[in-house]
């Protein structure tokens, strides 16, 4: 599985361009090899928009970006309605079932997600899951994937928001990066469109 991690950094007067903008992704449901995409607004800095996109594999995310990204994405306009863009990929990508089993019922039952990054360090991995989510929270599914030297989860949340769980993973000495938390917008939600 391949995951894409798009942070797009917009000032406020260009929040309705880029969420308009954000819509016209629909394409992608009929694309080979994608399963989903979805993402929101960051709850604390309401100018971080974080897109998470979800593919097969390698191959059919790189014939997308081959093929049709340019199209979509000059089309909608959207270069002009964000002032920075910060991309992460990582093919080695993995589904953690919680509450919900299957990728689809997860991002269609979600609306909120949490986004933690943790350090590669001498930590016990074992206290990863167990600390990530507060116990009052209901984790719909997780996504997990890493690089040489972080673990990156993005765990999704029904109709609460999640607690930050920043400090209680750093009190159980789990070197973490970062955390955030984001509100869904539905509006921006593509899933793969099953052919008959």
């Amino acid at each position: 599985m391949l995951i894409k991690v798009i942070n797009s950094f917009v000032k406020q007067d260009k929040r309705y361009a880029f969420s308009y903008s954000q819509k016209h992704w629909s394409a992608l449901a009929h694309i080979e090899g994608f399963l989903g995409q979805f993402g929101g607004w960051n709850i604390v800095e309401p100018t971080d928009a974080c897109i998470i996109g979800i593919w097969k594999d390698t191959d059919s995310y790189r014939s997308f970006m081959n093929d049709v990204h340019d199209d979509i994405f000059y089309k909608n306009g959207q270069k002009a309605s964000y002032d920075k863009l910060e991309t992460t990929l990582s093919s080695n990508g993995q589904f953690v079932k919680g509450i919900y089993h299957h990728t689809r019922s997860s991002i269609v039952g979600a609306n909120y997600m949490m986004i933690t990054s943790i350090s590669h360090n001498n930590h016990d991995k074992s206290l990863i899951p167990f600390t990530l989510i507060s116990e009052r929270d209901r984790c719909l599914s997780t996504f997990v994937f890493a690089d040489e030297h972080t673990s990156t989860f993005i765990s999704l949340f029904g109709y609460a928001p999640p607690d930050a769980t920043k400090h209680v993973l750093q009190k159980n000495k789990i070197p973490v990066q970062q955390q955030n938390i984001y509100k869904l917008e539905k509006e921006w939600t593509v899933l793969q469109t099953f052919s008959s």
